[in-house]
Parts: structure tokens; sequence; C-alpha cells
């Protein structure tokens, strides 16, 4: 299981841009009357201001939106509809098209009408915070795939290793001049069928909408996570049983691989069926390789084809009877 970011992950202190655009608050702010600020509003600015010369390592995204809301507050009449119509543009690219259609549908006070004052300053503050959340959710969202990333890097690279020790046992075996060989056909299907179901899922993964409520994204990206290897399974029973399907002379053609075939009055056995279904030739190996490869990463390959099968045959008997 992923393990939630940390307290300390969490708390991490405000990136370069982050501290940029504090400053530029604080230009602002120098340009307002000192008599405009209460008491304890001073002495939250006082505290921020103290975070950013003396311990600005400190400073995160919650301190910086404390400091744009209380600047938000201070503005005049004149220019809420200015800083609505900057902050909608904000919180569209933050939130992304959809979430800001529906925000659009609230029917949210329109800026160019006669519209109460107090009306434009709580949209302000409801668009300043949906947009700080937002910011402060990235880094958290991003450690979280990262660290899906390398967990999937990690299983890539064991599989990885043990086709390379199995095919260096191989050769050491044959070397010596021992009867004993190790069939590797299979071994290959079974890896590549499963590293393309995962590389499919990764890809979805990945393009999920991050719209919506950034912090239950989170939470299902915690949760959710472990659905991701399922597509490992699959996709390697799915290239065995494509697999099959090539060796038993269901699918033919010039795009599949040709694989060696044999009869015996006695019967094969399971272990001569794996030795006599190789391919014949190095051109037919990467054909396996890559339908193999397809059979785990298009996860509806082979159970359309079985399913096109059992239409057939269901054909076929209603016409015969």
């Amino acid at each position: 299981m992923v393990k939630a970011p940390r307290r300390k992950v969490l708390e991490q202190p405000l990136p370069a841009h982050g501290i940029l655009y504090f400053d530029h608050l604080n230009a602002e702010l120098k340009s307002k009357p000192s008599e405009t600020f209460k008491p304890e509003t001073q002495a939250v600015i006082d505290d921020l201001l103290k975070k950013r010369h003396e311990q600005q390592d400190t400073l995160t995204w919650n301190d910086l939106y404390t400091f744009d809301l209380i600047l938000s507050r201070l503005l005049t009449p004149e220019r809420l509809a200015r800083e609505v119509w900057s902050l909608r543009s904000r919180y569209r690219d933050v939130a992304g098209l959809r979430e800001y259609e529906a925000y659009l549908a609230s029917k949210p006070p329109d800026p160019a009408g006669q519209v109460e004052e107090k009306a434009l300053r709580a949209d302000i503050e409801y668009l300043t915070g949906e947009i700080y959340l937002r910011y402060a959710m990235t880094p958290v969202n991003q450690m979280v795939s990262d660290s899906i990333s390398k967990r999937v890097t990690i299983v890539i690279l064991v599989g990885v290793v043990i086709i390379v020790l199995s095919v260096f046992l191989n050769q050491l075996i044959t070397s010596k001049g021992k009867e004993i060989e190790v069939s590797l056909t299979l071994l290959n299907v079974l890896f590549v069928g499963a590293m393309g179901g995962l590389l499919s899922m990764q890809q979805r993964y990945h393009s999920v909408s991050r719209e919506g409520d950034p912090i239950d994204n989170v939470s299902e990206m915690l949760q959710g996570w472990p659905r991701l290897f399922l597509p490992v399974i699959s996709g390697g029973l799915f290239a065995t049983l494509l697999y099959m399907l090539i060796i038993g002379g269901l699918l033919e053609g010039d795009l599949f691989p040709k694989l060696t075939k044999t009869a015996s009055p006695d019967g094969v056995k399971f272990s001569k069926l794996l030795d006599y279904g190789k391919p014949i030739s190095s051109s037919d190996y990467a054909k396996l390789i890559i339908w193999s490869f397809l059979a785990g990463f298009a996860e509806r390959f082979v159970p359309d084809t079985l399913s096109g099968f059992i239409s057939k045959r269901e054909t076929e008997g209603r016409s015969s009877s």
C-alpha cells in the first residue's frame, strides 16, 4: 500500500515561484495605509513577514493563502470587479474547464452588473480558497504519482532481471553440453504480456483527469493504486492464451508467427508442447513478442477473439440444424 504523505512532507516550504509571489503581494501591502489594519490582522502580517525574512524556509502555501486573503479583504470597491475576473481566469486554469463550467452554472455574481459589494467579496474569497487548495494539493498529488511510477519501474526491472538470468542459465547449460534445455518461449510470452498489461494500465492511470475535488483525487490514488497491478496477471494469462491459439493453428496468416509443430502416435506431453511450440525464425520470434505484448496491452483483444470463435461456432450450429 502506498503510504500517505507524512505531516513534514505536507508542510514543505514554498517553492521559489511561491516566494516570488509572496514578495509581489508584500509590495502591494506596503502601498496600503497602516491605519487600515486591525491589530489582530497586523499581528498575522507581522508573523508572516518574520517567517519570510528570518525563517523563509518555513513559509507554506497556507501562509501565502492567508496573506493573499488579507489583501483581498483590503480591496477597494472599485477593484472588486477586476479581481473577480482575474481570479476566475486563474480558477479555470487550475481547476479545469469542467469544474469552471460547473462554477458558472451556479450563477456567480456578474461583475459587470449591479451587484452588491458583499457578493463580490464572497466570490473572491471562494475562488481564492479553491485556487490555493489546488496549489497546495498539487505537490502531494505528484508525490503519490511518483511513488506509484517507482513501484511500476521496480516490477519491470525485476521482470527483466528474471529474463536475463534465465537466458544466461540456458546458455550456461547448453555450453556444457548437457541434454537439459530450459525453454524460454513461454516465459518470454508471460513476461511480455504482463508488461503490456502493466504499461497499458499505467498509461490510463496517468491520463486520468485530475479535475474535481483534489482531496478526493489523492484519496482515490492512495486507496486504488493496487488495481494498477491486476493487468500484470491478466496480461500474462491473455498472452499465454494467444500463444496456445497460435500453436493450435486457430490464428494463422502472414501477420502471426510460425511455430514448430510435431505429431506423435502416443500423444504429446505438455513439456514437449513448449519445446515444439518455438518460433522457427527470428522474424517469427519477433512477431510472437509483439503479439504477446498486444495481448496484454489491448486487454479486450484475446477475450474478443475467443468470443468471435464462440459466435462462429454457434452460427454454424444453427445453420447445420
